[in-house]
């Protein structure tokens, strides 16, 4: 059996019919938007759904899925990720050895408790 991701997909299936049943009830006779947690949200399945039918060499499936998150990311205004930067730090200090060891001895009683 093939098992490429932990998502399956009547749970990815389930998940989207959900939520647009979720969002078309709470829009009746309102206008009204979705937020943009929601786009990142469809944006998230669509892109997990879109990898399990890839996954299953259904490629036109999954470019449509594809799309369809691609145009949720770009609702939610998503621009990618953060991008890295180069930060100065200082150069570690060179490596020091040390004997910490005592080569004098002690007159009298050797207990230390």
């Amino acid at each position: 059996m093939f098992e490429a991701s932990a998502d399956s997909w009547w749970r990815l299936a389930l998940d989207v019919g959900s939520a647009k049943l979720l969002v078309w009830l709470a829009s009746v006779g309102r206008d009204a938007e979705l937020t943009q947690d929601a786009h990142l949200y469809f944006a998230d399945r669509y892109q997990r759904l879109a990898d399990v039918h890839r996954a299953h060499h259904r490629i036109a499936k999954a470019e449509r899925l594809d799309h369809k998150a691609q145009e949720h990311l770009k609702a939610a205004g998503w621009n990618g990720p953060p991008y890295a930067a180069a930060m100065a730090m200082p150069h570690p200090p060179r490596v020091t050895f040390t004997k910490a060891v005592s080569h004098m001895r002690l007159k009298g009683p050797d207990d230390a408790a």
